[in-house]
């Protein structure tokens, strides 16, 4: 009899550990679409950090490709905006 109260209780408690994890996974979903609409950007950015850390533990080798690939990306996207038409600069009698 001892042995099916503690087997009772242990999943008890299990199911109220599996009933609170369930409430905090609901909520963390509830938090990201309502930072998504106010902060659309910084929720981005996180749910980036979350799976490019998630990358880096499961597949290392990978995750150094796709560094490098962003990187590029960025240096790529840096030229393309230092290449626009610079304005002529006037002396100080000019007036435009």
């Amino acid at each position: 009899m001892r042995w099916a109260f503690g087997f009772l209780t242990l999943c008890i408690v299990l199911a109220v550990v599996r009933a609170v994890l369930i409430a905090i996974a609901i909520a963390t979903v509830l938090a990201l679409i309502f930072y998504f609409a106010t902060r659309p950007r910084e929720t981005l950015l996180f749910m980036g950090v979350l799976v490019v850390t998630g990358l880096a533990a499961a597949r290392p080798a990978l995750f150094i490709v796709t560094l490098g690939a962003l990187g590029l990306a960025l240096l790529v996207a840096g030229n393309k905006r230092k290449r626009r038409a610079q304005l002529l600069l006037t002396g100080r009698g000019e007036s435009s």
